[in-house]
């Protein structure tokens, strides 16, 4: 088994402006900017209020000024220790509540590359829901790069009202902490005290790994995704299970970006043990490696049969249509915003952290079909 390396490990000039431009460590994530000193009373300061919390004084302040952009149970936490130091902040405009969060109410998303028409979905879905509901959104696509997606966070929070993280490359730590400060919802990858929002390929695999048996197929090679990736390592996980019930055996090559040129990348590889099927991280990928195929005269799905992953508009349109897994689009987003809203509202305090999965079907199309074991003699 080969280990898979991210090509996107090496920081770029864009990555090194947003470092100078947060002052922060790579590392690290900033959870709150100051947005003005409250008033106290006797010798009770909002420092004092934050120490005795546990959170930064920025917090405290937000938690007055702008509660929304606080979790309702770090708010109460914060109410009820300023009451109790004798501490009281003082308004910071003559807007009520309720004008304040209608004219800045804002929320952002956060997606591995826009380029990936599933997440162009996600960002699009999330969008018209949160003008249904009077609210934006920000968009930051952090490039499949953790430090970009870092960066990024430095400079948006304290400015959002909540956050939807998508595919997301930090640490299960950095994500707790960030939801104990602001409504956060994550899609795509399960996190132990978050709640969570997946669309989950399991289900699709299984029905596209039993259909490739039925056709003949004793071998199989996967192309892997991110190695930082949840969705890849399930997707694995459930290639072995269902190739091992089957007897099929199982090839999974490294990682490369998953995109039409990442899969491109893949042909060189696989031609040196070819198999007679190959299921692919995503449909992009998979496109990009038939399109390698078809270029070194490799047929699809006469020598070999392809699936990939997702149902992107595009993959019926390719020739031959590729089968694929098809994943809800649309859905993750909309109920991503809606649970962001009722937590930012305090509609939903006793939210439940179990993850919600969303169930995937295999749609066979054309790049699949009978095996072929010639693909063995070329």
């Amino acid at each position: 088994m080969n280990h898979m390396q991210n090509a996107n490990d090496d920081a770029s000039p864009i990555q090194e402006g947003l470092g100078d431009a947060a002052g922060m460590d790579d590392g690290e994530i900033n959870t709150g900017i100051d947005t003005g000193q409250g008033r106290h009373s006797g010798n009770v300061t909002i420092r004092d209020v934050a120490r005795e919390v546990g959170v930064s004084p920025s917090t405290v302040s937000r938690a007055f000024a702008r509660p929304g952009r606080v979790s309702a149970q770090t708010a109460q936490r914060i109410r009820e220790v300023a009451d109790r130091l004798g501490y009281r902040a003082k308004a910071v405009t003559s807007l009520s509540m309720r004008d304040r969060d209608h004219v800045n109410s804002m929320i952002a998303i956060t997606v591995a590359d826009l380029g990936n028409p599933i997440f162009a979905d996600y960002v699009k879905s999330a969008q018209h829901q949160c003008l249904r509901k009077g609210f934006g959104l920000l968009v930051i696509d952090f490039e499949e790069t953790s430090i970009i997606e870092r960066k990024a966070l430095n400079l948006t929070m304290g400015h959002v009202d909540g956050l939807i993280l998508s595919s997301s490359r930090s640490s299960d730590a950095t994500i707790r902490k960030l939801a104990e400060i602001t409504p956060l919802i994550a899609l795509n990858r399960p996190i132990r005290g978050v709640q969570s929002i997946i669309p989950d390929a399991r289900v699709g695999l299984e029905q596209a790994v039993n259909y490739l048996a039925d056709l003949g197929h004793e071998e199989i090679t996967y192309l892997s995704g991110p190695e930082a990736s949840w969705q890849d390592g399930r997707r694995w996980r459930t290639m072995i299970e269902i190739c091992e019930q089957r007897g099929i055996r199982l090839r999974r090559i490294n990682a490369n970006a998953p995109s039409y040129i990442g899969g491109y990348k893949y042909a060189d590889e696989f031609l040196r043990t070819p198999t007679t099927a190959v299921v692919a991280y995503n449909d992009i990928v998979a496109i990009g490696f038939m399109k390698a195929m078809q270029a070194r005269g490799i047929r699809v799905p006469e020598d070999i049969s392809l699936v990939g992953i997702d149902d992107t508009p595009v993959s019926s349109l390719v020739t031959p249509s590729l089968s694929t897994v098809k994943l809800p689009r649309k859905e993750p987003a909309e109920l991503a915003v809606d649970e962001i809203i009722a937590q930012v509202r305090h509609q939903k305090t006793d939210t439940s952290r179990s993850p919600l999965f969303l169930k995937s079907t295999f749609i066979p199309r054309s790049s699949t079909g009978r095996a072929n074991p010639a693909i063995h003699l070329r």
